[in-house]
């Protein structure tokens, strides 16, 4: 065994257990995939003709990318409205926001027919198709989280010279990011104008892609809370409660012209019988009353901006409420009357937990090992010589070459 092996092992040995089990989650899952590619879709999952697509769309993309909207709204928030004092919280956004994508991509491979031609995207271009615009961006959008995730990075390796780009290249990057969230965000709503006779009147109507644009944003706003807390309650990280106290402000309102949108469309631009079946209408209206309309009184209220534990409540509402949005939308409300009900295999199972146990596994490694947490405006030095070499402040305060 090589001095490296020795070492990794020996630094996995001492991993709190929670860790251990996503690693061994991580593993099942990778496991899982690769039967998936050896064997093929029609042999691993429960896909057919009635259900093109399941659980890897309906959560691991159309779910996951709104989950990992936070990048793009505390970006804008924090560098494009100069609101500083949000800064701590736009790093591990950042984190959380690569990671979903580039676990959105992993899905997305998992669930083309023909994984080794995906690169056919870039080389083909169809340029009426929403999935192309989807794409495009998904890819673009990942490229710019890697490049602001190289913030920490530059730091922790001591790349002077590149992390003084980077910074100085933040407000360009959050203008970029939200462009390109709008466009894929909304595009997402855009595919499921197509099934006219197929997706129920409870959901389908035109104004789709700007609900799903609407909805990525208060999410990724409480994904933030969400984080936030349990970051606090257990990697013993600072509490920002007083900084989460602004978003608690923004996202009634966003959830409030999301919910009006939501009720016109209904009234008035949704054709044919609504309430007509029992199991959609109850799905809508713990989709409505308990992911929009609860949540937003719960923000509303004055002791939501210094009491942690509603701020966590409120925001836990509005992430299973989305998440109940995407199934309504790519999955329950697409079922037709007396149709065979479409449940998700074991492999496709594993495979989704893995990407989850994923998604935890490396944000909690990449805190620890990087300077995510450790970011604030008033203790970080902008000026940075133009040198590769590091630089050691000693005890005195006065910097020393090393």
């Amino acid at each position: 065994m090589t001095a490296a092996a020795r070492v990794i092992i020996n630094e996995i040995k001492g991993y709190h257990r929670f860790l251990k089990f996503m690693i061994f989650l991580v593993v099942l899952g990778a496991l899982a995939s690769a039967v998936r590619f050896i064997f093929g879709l029609g042999a691993t999952t429960n896909l057919n003709d009635t259900y093109p697509w399941g659980l890897w769309i309906s959560f691991d993309v159309v779910t996951a990318v709104p989950l990992a909207a936070g990048a793009f709204t505390i970006g804008v928030v924090a560098h494009v409205f100069h609101i500083k004092r949000l800064e701590p919280l736009v790093r591990p956004a950042i984190i959380t926001g690569f990671l979903g994508y580039s676990l959105v991509c992993i899905g997305l491979l998992l669930d083309l027919g023909q994984p080794h031609k995906g690169w056919h995207t870039l080389v083909y271009w169809n340029v009426h198709s929403p999935m192309f615009e989807v794409s495009m961006c998904v890819m673009a959008y990942t490229t710019v989280l890697f490049l602001e995730f190289l913030h920490p990075v530059s730091e922790r390796f001591g790349w002077h010279i590149p992390l003084r780009l980077l910074r100085n290249l933040e407000v360009p990057f959050a203008v970029l990011a939200a462009s390109i969230s709008t466009l894929h965000q909304s595009s997402l709503g855009t595919f499921f104008l197509i099934a006219v006779d197929k997706l129920h009147n409870l959901w389908y109507n035109p104004l789709l892609p700007l609900q799903f644009w609407l909805s990525a944003i208060f999410t990724g706003l409480s994904i933030i809370i969400f984080e936030a807390t349990m970051v606090h309650r257990y990697m013993n990280q600072p509490d920002e409660t007083e900084l989460l106290k602004t978003l608690t402000k923004i996202i009634p309102w966003v959830l409030g012209v999301y919910l009006a949108v939501k009720l016109y469309a209904l009234a008035f631009l949704s054709h044919g019988r609504l309430f007509d079946r029992p199991v959609l209408t109850t799905l809508f209206l713990v989709e409505v009353l308990g992911g929009v309309v609860l949540p937003m009184i719960l923000f509303t209220l004055e002791r939501c901006r210094t009491d942690s534990r509603l701020q966590l409540r409120a925001a836990t509402l509005v992430i299973c409420g989305l998440i109940l949005n995407r199934f309504n939308v790519s999955m329950f409300g697409m079922i037709q009357p007396d149709q065979q009900i479409y449940f998700p295999s074991l492999l496709e199972s594993l495979v989704t937990i893995g990407i989850i146990a994923a998604h935890v596994l490396f944000f909690v490694l990449i805190a620890k090992y990087f300077p995510v947490f450790e970011h604030h405006p008033e203790t970080v030095d902008y000026s940075i010589p133009d040198t590769f070499r590091k630089i050691d402040k000693g005890t005195n305060g006065v910097a020393n070459e090393v």
